[in-house]
């Protein structure tokens, strides 16, 4: 992470006052108050010559690790600008902060979206209605595609099925399913029906329950931080809320408020609320500019970081060095 920090609070430092501060800041002059300045042979003095800075070294970017859940979903296909590949058992991907991930089967490609630690249908088609007709066709279909239909093991898309989905079907379409039955005729499922849209929004809402509680992550529970808890002190744009560690690359943060008006602000963890160390790190997304009421949010530590990497987490502003408001995590 080449962007330096400040740990101290900045209850004063607002990043939108410090643009409109910044604007003030640049200096005038009126050349012609130089009045005596009049002769047309007068030598111009010779420029300085600027010197160029060095060019930082940048440092890797940060992989982090997603999961893609109806069940833990397998075989699913995803690239992002700098990640390829498939979901592996525990329907995990890579990629890097920020960026827009696609999901496919073959030729059917599921929208764009904003890469994030736990996609499922609802944020594939950006809604929170589970009866909608793009997300029921998708659980039904997952859940129709799982190898062994057990969906309660996790969710395996047959290996032959990318090559048999040759067109780019749509997931509003009124004959979806005659479609899809199509494609399951001619693999190697054994069971060859489509399940219904109850059973597949049953399973799902379980599966909404385990993202809620923290018990959807695949990672171990072996910390001796596991459960320590702290709240957020605020310091400015009313973060506040409680973060609490719930396994070895887990925290789920809840009643987070923040009124998203900080430019380029990210959650960092940190040792002792170093957060301008130079072995600070950001976790998860870019908050975006987006507000949050009494929200919760789950955050997944980057690949290279364990639970030893913090004691704390801060709401950062990177273009201002400004902590919004910070946790110490205790037991």
């Amino acid at each position: 992470m080449s962007t330096k920090h400040n740990n101290k609070p900045l209850i004063t430092i607002f990043c939108a006052t410090s643009l409109l501060f910044l604007v003030g800041c640049g200096g005038s002059s009126d050349d012609s108050s130089n009045s005596d300045i009049t002769s047309d042979t007068a030598t111009p003095s010779t420029p300085a010559v600027p010197t160029t800075p060095a060019t930082p070294t940048p440092e890797s970017p940060t992989i982090l690790t997603g999961l893609f859940l109806d069940s833990a979903v397998s075989g699913l296909n995803y690239q992002t600008a700098s990640q390829q590949g498939v979901t592996n058992l525990a329907g995990e991907f890579s990629y890097l902060a920020d960026e827009n991930i696609t999901f496919s089967i073959g030729q059917t490609v599921f929208p764009a979206l904003n890469a994030d630690a736990y996609i499922t249908p609802l944020s594939v088609f950006n809604t929170t209605d589970i009866n909608a007709t793009e997300v029921v066709n998708t659980l039904r279909l997952l859940q129709s595609l799982d190898s062994d239909r057990d969906v309660t093991n996790g969710i395996v898309l047959p290996s032959d099925i990318h090559t048999l989905v040759t067109n780019n079907i749509d997931f509003r379409a009124n004959n979806f399913e005659s479609l899809w039955l199509e494609v399951i005729q001619s693999s190697q499922l054994t069971n060859k029906t489509f399940v219904t849209a109850d059973d597949a929004i049953y399973h799902f809402q379980q599966t909404l329950m385990t993202i809620d509680d923290g018990s959807a992550s695949t990672c171990t529970k072996t910390h001796a931080k596991i459960g320590w808890t702290g709240m957020f002190e605020t310091f400015a744009h009313n973060v506040s809320g409680k973060a609490t560690i719930v396994d070895d690359c887990t925290i789920v943060i809840e009643q987070f408020d923040y009124d998203g008006l900080g430019p380029d602000v990210y959650f960092y963890g940190a040792i002792a609320n170093d957060y301008v160390g130079s072995s600070a790190f950001s976790m998860g997304n870019k908050l975006n500019g987006q507000s949050y009421a009494n929200a919760q949010l789950t955050i997944k530590l980057p690949k290279s970081m364990t639970m030893d990497d913090l004691t704390g987490m801060s709401v950062w502003c990177v273009d201002f060095n400004a902590n919004f408001g910070q946790v110490t995590f205790t037991q």
